[in-house]
Formats: structure tokens, sequence, C-alpha cells
């Protein structure tokens, strides 16, 4: 099956085709290609207008299992957006990849656990300072 791509091309019978429209598929969605349909742009334009008119209030930006193979999609936004904001905090949970940069390390917290248990773990009151209980 494989000896079927040659000098990295893959012949044009083997595109998948999309079931819906006939076109072909998409080979790598590591791009911008994907998000450029009027319902993103939209939803985008939304996101960025709600972001912009609270900057200044209280922001916590939670990464909940997010990876480390796009980040230009949430991590650096996320990052970007804690450190220009005066009162943004970001907190990443993720057993492998939970990383605060040192430009953060005053407004940031990485919790290298499973999100599941972190999420339960703070639905039973676990992990709460002396001072925060009653």
């Amino acid at each position: 099956m494989y000896r079927q791509i040659e000098r990295t091309a893959i012949p044009t019978e083997l595109i998948p085709q999309c079931p819906s429209c006939g076109g072909d598929m998409e080979p790598w969605v590591r791009s911008y290609v994907f998000l450029e349909g009027s319902s993103y742009r939209n939803e985008l334009r939304k996101y960025n207008e709600y972001l912009i008119n609270n900057k200044d209030k209280k922001i916590l930006f939670l990464e909940l299992g997010v990876g480390t193979m796009t980040p230009m999609f949430i991590k650096e936004p996320f990052w970007n957006m804690t450190y220009s904001f005066p009162d943004a905090y970001y907190i990443t949970i993720n057993p492998k990849d939970a990383v605060v940069p040192q430009e953060l390390r005053e407004k940031g917290l990485a919790i290298k656990e499973d999100i599941g248990r972190v999420l339960q773990d703070a639905l039973n009151g676990k992990g709460k300072r002396d001072s925060d209980i009653g």
C-alpha cells in the first residue's frame, strides 16, 4: 500500500474525497486553511470583541489538555493575552504538556495532572488551603 506513494507525492486517485461535496480532503490540518469559513470568521470576530471589551477585567485563561502540536491556536494567544492584559491569569492542566513561560511565572500555573482528577478534586474541595475554608 505505501509503495504507491512516490517521491512524497500522492497519486490523485488516492486522495480521499469529501462525501458531501466531492472535493479533495485536506491532507494536513495544521494550517489556517480549515479555518476560513464565514461561520468561523463570525465566531472569531465575536470572541475578539469580547476579549477587547473585557481586557481590563479579571480574566482566567484556562487551558485543558492542550498539547504542543499546534501552539499557535490556543497556547500562544493565551500566553500573549495573559501577558498583555493587566488582570489576566493563565492555568494549564495537562499530564505531559503543562508549561508556563518564564514571562508569566507570576501570572500562571501549570498543573501536570490528569484533567479528570483535577476537576474531581476541585468539586470535592480537595487542595483547599486552611484560609479558604470557613
